[in-house]
């Protein structure tokens, strides 16, 4: 029971220093990664050089999620500087429908196929506050419409880096994953496209009991596009496909009238002009490109992805980093060579786009290290290394700070442990910070608790638990997207709704969660 309780100390502290201290996340990382140490040190008897190696073991796991974000970032500064998103703007401002339809075709739509692909999309929260749309809807409608596909977003490394890590020790594989996501999907499309309408209304706009049901009857038809994409194609390609058939969907049903018209502003603006309809193709042919590229390689890459394998980085002892030959950084990269064809970089441009990337992207990335140092620390205290391998004694079980947290959360049983998971993903997504930190840590927990609970299918709790980091919007998404429109402050309102939304739709998991009990 100590381990359980020294375990919680660095989480508290942390969550502390964040909430009430106000302190910089990077800051709150390295004092949790610090308080975690000394507890390795002094309680689990670990050494201070395999916490070191864990540290280094915590960094090197997310680095194609690394790369692949600077290749994005970069590609999404360039297009700033060359005005790309301006153009953007006024052709969406035209485009025909009310106001719902044009919600849910670039939040829903387009901005699940261009997250999933890459390609930056914080720029629509200018798009929609254009079209009068308050800060703190704003916020919710970008972040909170794209996270029902969270996991395929960032090519997917909520789900890749942690199965490459711990599919072999743990038994599993994405084939094998994939059948149990689609359970979770009719529960949480379909909820989260009923909630962003409720943000709308909440926001002062009409909203019909017409759209109320084509948005229902929209979220059941993508979730049974994902349901076949997923087990027909590679993970990289499902959420660009699926953006692309929901745009496809969505428009259709404008084009026929299903949408109300309300609040349609496309009559306040002219037709575009010739000039203004080649800016627009151009400034828009970076995000087809990447999500042209991603899609197709998701879809008829894997053989190819396979044969050229993963490389084993060596950490200490027999733990090594799976890296990916085939890395998702290839796609933005080469978009970004096309782009320089028609989007000319200049020592001005480069200069620029490195301006951004220095102030905003850094940062998270110390910030990532920071919390780097906890994750592994956790799983590897109290082992020791035998004959080359890592191993935990039987004798030092109760020092390792995971398995005491697993005792721990399994001393109320299978069915409460099962209702807890979803809590403790929205509880560690906020704390350390992303999707894939948050899966990283608990895998390994999950799989723990279910030998010691005897329930045969641990690999579902770590579905659930993935699905269940969509549930609430970090605050610090929040904050970049009310700033970005020049109304930082009124995050707190943001939080406030997106708190509602994700409490009903990290509950809603709980169900397809207990289904594995009886229908494994």
């Amino acid at each position: 029971m100590l381990g359980a309780y020294l375990a919680f100390i660095p989480f508290v502290v942390t969550l502390t220093a964040i909430l009430k201290f106000k302190m910089k996340t990077h800051k709150a990382g390295l004092l949790g990664t610090a308080i975690t140490w000394f507890i390795a040190i002094f309680y689990s008897k670990t050494s201070v050089w395999l916490l070191a190696a864990a540290w280094v073991y915590g960094i090197l796991v997310p680095l194609s999620y690394t790369l692949a974000g600077f290749a994005a970032w970069y590609m999404t500064y360039h297009m700033m500087f060359h005005g790309c998103f301006d153009h953007i703007q006024e052709g969406i401002k035209r485009m025909k429908g009310g106001l719902v339809f044009k919600t849910f075709f670039l939040c829903f739509g387009m901005g699940v196929m261009m997250l999933s692909s890459g390609a930056g999309f914080t720029w629509l929260a200018v798009v929609l506050n254009d079209m009068g749309i308050s800060p703190w809807a704003v916020s919710i409608l970008i972040e909170g419409s794209a996270d029902p596909l969270t996991q395929y977003a960032y090519y997917a490394t909520p789900v890749v880096v942690p199965t490459l890590l711990y599919g072999e020790m743990f038994g599993f594989t994405l084939a094998d994953l994939m059948p149990m996501f689609n359970r979770f999907f009719w529960v949480t499309i379909p909820g989260f496209a009923l909630a962003m309408l409720w943000v709308l209304k909440e926001d002062g706009h009409k909203v019909s009991r017409r759209d109320a049901t084509i948005v229902v009857v929209y979220g059941l038809l993508l979730a049974g596009v994902v349901n076949i994409l997923n087990l027909t194609v590679d993970i990289m390609a499902v959420g660009i496909l699926a953006g692309a058939a929901g745009m496809a969907m969505l428009y259709g049903a404008q084009k026929i009238g299903l949408f109300s018209t309300s609040e349609d502003l496309s009559q306040q603006y002219e037709p575009m002009t010739e000039s203004q309809s080649g800016n627009f193709k151009k400034a828009i042919a970076p995000l087809v490109i990447v999500s042209i590229l991603a899609g197709l390689w998701g879809s008829f890459g894997k053989p190819i992805e396979r044969m050229l394998g993963v490389i084993q980085i060596p950490i200490i002892a027999d733990q090594t980093v799976p890296f990916k030959v085939m890395q998702p950084a290839v796609w933005p990269i080469v978009t970004i060579l096309l782009m320089f064809t028609f989007l000319k970089p200049s020592k001005k441009s480069h200069s620029y786009t490195m301006k951004f990337i220095k102030e905003r992207w850094v940062i998270t990335q110390i910030a990532n290290w920071m919390f780097a140092g906890m994750v592994f620390s956790y799983f590897w205290s109290g082992k020791v290394i035998i004959d080359g391998a890592l191993v935990l004694p039987a004798a030092n079980e109760h020092l390792n700070l995971m398995q005491s947290l697993a005792n721990f959360a399994t001393g109320w049983g299978l069915h409460p442990y099962i209702v807890m998971v979803p809590f403790m993903s929205m509880f560690a997504t906020t704390l350390l910070g992303s999707e894939l930190t948050s899966t990283t840590f608990f895998t390994p927990f999950h799989f723990a608790a279910s030998k010691l609970l005897g329930f045969t299918q641990p690999a579902a709790l770590m579905v659930g638990h993935v699905v269940a980091n969509i549930g609430i919007t970090d605050i610090r998404k929040l904050m970049k997207n009310v700033a970005l429109i020049g109304a930082y402050g009124e995050e707190y309102k943001a939080l406030r709704k997106t708190f509602v939304i994700g409490l009903i739709i990290t509950a809603a998991t709980i169900i397809p969660l207990l289904s594995f009990l009886w229908w494994p």
